[in-house]
């Protein structure tokens, strides 16, 4: 019987130690970020460097996004002049369809003449800050030679970030109505592109880490096209949160990125802004309201409380044990137990009331004969297993789609086999001890 109990309480306790707490699924954590209420169709709220999901609503909803398109397209663009293909000096002249797109004062536009050529550089400008339809269609033609080409190439970059679901039918977010040419094949005329707002995040991700001079664009508050000129125009950003415009923040910093509106899209808006050494992408899609700015005041409810609600804690050092978790039972080994470690530094965003306690790790083993143990003899830095750690209660995970950080653990020393003799003798002392 005492052999039984005692093999029972290092049963249970050595799954604690190894399982973890698990997180306890459909619970959201509890903070004022993900409480709060965005007046809107769908909401996203994510950490731009890990991709930590900080708040959802309806994310995983395809709807309109109108010109936030133009976040993919213009990457396109910046991806050409960094390999080459194009240069910022570089000329293009417009065929009869773009001419005559740029000439719709219905849309927002900068006039191109028929017979101009236009440098990247003010293209990419004008399509940035006053999402000038005409001038990403250009642009377009520049990078693939013809907008359904440039579709295709829109579309096979999302296919390479991991977004299989998104509808795109043309470079600008513009519904198909709008234009009179150039369709791409097999779209209607009521065709607009959508993505979920998780997709848009992942845009706006990739468009801030592979090229965050885009910044340098985005907080550009008014400039002129073709300044001296006939045609010059004054081009208003849209993005109104940016400093001293008609919705800026004085305690939010927004430094980009791209509004969209359609009739079927509504008032969209990508917002970004650093603050306390965290810098967020906000996603709001279809903001409901009356008020002229409500996209943008939908933004700062969203934006002042994620950042209020999260901070990033450090959960591991490298070289150090986890959590619950110091050694390792040595079967048949010197030594009854070996270290074990870290191998890197870890830190998660977690919400602010978060302590030590409130972290689930669960383990994945490897190298292991049986329950928490492993079979002598042992190298140093011997692989045991992989944590994936995340504040419990928090399901909302990260945009690619793991729920937390992963860390190796390793052994931290080397342990060798017993000789035959202290085998025999530890064996014989487990036998006595085992009878009584």
């Amino acid at each position: 019987m005492k052999k039984f109990w005692r093999g029972l309480i290092v049963m249970v306790a050595t799954l604690s130690v190894w399982a973890g707490v698990a997180p306890v699924a459909g619970v959201q954590a509890a903070t004022a970020a993900s409480t709060v209420s965005i007046d809107a169709s769908a909401a996203l709220a994510v950490e731009a460097k890990t991709g930590k999901i900080l708040f959802a609503k309806n994310a995983d909803k395809q709807l309109p996004i109108a010109s936030m398109t133009k976040m993919l397209s213009l990457y396109l663009v910046l991806d050409a002049i960094k390999s080459g293909k194009l240069s910022w000096s570089d000329k293009v002249a417009p065929d009869q369809a773009i001419y005559k797109i740029s000439q719709d004062t219905a849309l927002s536009n900068v006039p191109l003449r028929v017979d101009g050529t236009y440098s990247v550089k003010e293209l990419y400008q004008a399509s940035f800050v006053y999402s000038a339809n005409a001038a990403m269609m250009l642009l377009g033609n520049a990078v693939a030679g013809s907008q359904s080409k440039f579709v295709d190439l829109m579309s096979a970059q999302l296919e390479k970030w991991g977004i299989k679901d998104a509808h795109i039918v043309n470079a600008t977010g513009l519904p198909n109505s709008s234009l009179t040419v150039d369709r791409y094949p097999g779209s209607s005329a009521d065709d607009e592109n959508s993505m979920t707002a998780k997709d848009v995040a992942v845009v706006a991700r990739h468009l801030l880490a592979d090229f965050p001079e885009v910044l340098d664009t985005t907080t550009i508050k008014t400039a002129t096209f073709r300044a001296g000129t006939s045609d010059a125009t004054k081009m208003d950003n849209y993005d109104w949160m940016l400093p001293g415009l008609v919705a800026a923040q004085k305690d939010l910093p927004v430094d980009g990125l791209k509004t969209g509106t359609t009739d079927k899209a509504g008032d969209c808006f990508t917002g970004t802004v650093e603050k306390n050494g965290m810098r967020i992408i906000t996603v709001v899609l279809h903001a409901n309201g009356t008020a002229k700015t409500r996209r943008f005041d939908q933004t700062a409810k969203l934006m002042r409380a994620t950042l209020s609600s999260w901070k990033l804690m450090k959960v591991t050092t490298a070289g150090q044990p986890l959590a619950g978790h110091s050694a390792v039972k040595v079967d048949k080994g010197k030594t009854a137990t070996v270290p074990l470690a870290a191998t890197k530094t870890v830190s998660i965003w977690v919400p602010t009331g978060t302590t030590a306690k409130d972290l689930a790790y669960n383990y994945k083993t490897k190298k292991l004969v049986k329950a928490n143990t492993i079979e002598a003899p042992v190298n140093n830095g011997t692989t045991v297993a992989t944590a994936n750690i995340a504040a419990k209660g928090d399901d909302l995970g990260y945009l690619s789609g793991k729920t937390g950080a992963k860390v190796t653990v390793q052994t931290a020393k080397a342990a060798e086999k017993a000789n035959f003799f202290v085998l025999l003798f530890r064996g014989i002392g487990e036998f006595f001890a085992n009878l009584f």
